[in-house]
């Protein structure tokens, strides 16, 4: 049986993951509080009651995975809930989302590691468990069915990569989720492949991300940016990644013999700042950093290193491009400028978000560029002609939300009453 070599292997690599998760410590990419997490150590207490466990990779699973928990929070005021990410980042833009929810917790997600999973699974004690996207982990779903905890896979996708790799070994796969109670996949393509595996368990939903509210704004940066760069064309570049940041900075200089403009960069992870600098430099670009608080007419590029401020560079530009998609990365959630009224650009590795890229385009309010003179072919007919940038404004802002939280209250209907009768 496959899933016992893949255990076997899991235990037989735990040394070398071991030092691996506190060598990235030096790196700023773990924390001490995480490495204890991943090995099932809780750091955390967990409250008294009803608990149920969900489970989301990064940035823009837990942005998602968030709105889920508010939802259930609606529904069950008492019940808690604990969630699980992989990502420093995720963690810390979440943090403070988390402290004001009662009965909510974050840890980092314990190894797939037969010792490790039972360690979590042992003090946290799900009623249910909800896995996001692209997350399957073989022993901690065999662990969850063992003890008889419903498990689901909400907003499920399975990209061409993952696909081909889990192809390779498709009866381990179909034996996984086959002890899963309802597989819901957030798209066309997504619900063919999973059918492919295991075809009884799994149906359609919209995504998840869909249903997302619109990134929180602060209002006091928004206005000292505004009356800072007001009269200026507003660019920004979100969730850009190593070799993005040289094409939104050619694309400024290009945009700049056109337009009195600031271009906004938002990295995707601020633990390349130091790098990102050294591209400013490089550029002879005229920039500053949003910690320093200090925004400047003259400054021609605002590079913003915090985290949670996204949503308000949004609502100040009039034009948004998302990164992860000039390089292949698979591209990241487009669809939060456009939930704002933005139109939104993207590069060509969309992988990840193939539906969304496809619906955006057609609703005419996302545009594929290339490199930066598509970049700013496509700035420049929009932020040359106000009525066309408006129109297309208002059309991104009348995109409707979906039904994916009702999709799966109905999935989860059953789980969710017995929970309750059992308070």
């Amino acid at each position: 049986m496959l899933l016992n070599v893949y255990k076997v292997l899991s235990v037989l690599l735990s040394p070398f993951l071991r030092a691996y998760f506190y060598a990235r410590c030096f790196y700023g990419k773990e924390k001490i509080e995480s490495v204890k997490n991943r090995f099932g150590i809780p750091t955390a207490e967990r409250p008294s009651g009803k608990l149920v466990w969900i489970h989301a990779a990064s940035v823009g699973e837990s942005t998602a995975a968030m709105s889920y928990v508010n939802h259930l929070k609606r529904r069950f005021p008492k019940l808690n809930v604990l969630i699980t990410t992989i990502t420093v980042t995720s963690a810390d833009m979440l943090s403070p989302k988390i402290a004001k929810i009662d009965g909510c917790e974050h840890q980092f997600s314990a190894v797939d590691n037969p010792f490790w999973v039972k360690k979590f699974l042992d003090y946290w004690r799900p009623s249910a468990a909800f896995f996001l996207e692209s997350e399957i982990w073989p022993i901690a779903i065999d662990s969850l069915y063992k003890r008889k905890i419903p498990i689901f896979l909400i907003s499920a996708k399975l990209s061409l990569k993952s696909f081909r790799k889990w192809s390779a070994f498709k009866n381990f796969l179909t034996e996984t989720l086959q002890k899963v109670a309802a597989i819901l996949a957030q798209s066309e393509i997504d619900l063919e492949r999973y059918r492919l595996f295991s075809p009884k368990n799994t149906s359609r939903m919209d995504n998840l991300k869909y249903a997302n509210d619109p990134l929180p704004c602060d209002e006091d940066l928004l206005k000292k940016f505004q009356e800072a760069y007001a009269g200026k064309r507003v660019f920004t570049a979100a969730s850009s990644h190593e070799g993005e940041e040289d094409v939104i900075l050619e694309a400024h200089e290009k945009l700049k013999k056109k337009f009195d403009i600031v271009t906004v960069i938002i990295p995707r992870h601020l633990t390349r700042m130091k790098r990102i600098c050294e591209i400013f430099k490089k550029h002879s670009t005229k920039f500053c950093l949003r910690s320093e608080n200090n925004f400047s007419n003259d400054c021609d590029v605002v590079c913003v290193d915090a985290y949670g401020e996204v949503g308000t560079f949004y609502r100040a530009s009039d034009v948004c491009f998302v990164g992860g998609s000039l390089v292949p990365i698979g591209g990241h959630n487009i669809f939060e400028p456009v939930a704002l009224g933005k139109p939104v650009l993207h590069g060509p590795f969309m992988d990840s978000a193939l539906e969304t890229r496809d619906m955006l385009q057609k609703k005419g309010v996302a545009f594929e560029v290339k490199d930066s003179d598509d970049i700013c072919k496509i700035c420049s007919e929009l932020m040359s002609d106000p009525e066309k940038l408006s129109a297309i404004s208002k059309l991104a802002a009348e995109t409707a939300k979906n039904d994916a939280l009702k999709q799966i209250d109905e999935a989860t209907r059953k789980v969710f009453d017995s929970i309750n009768k059992k308070r």
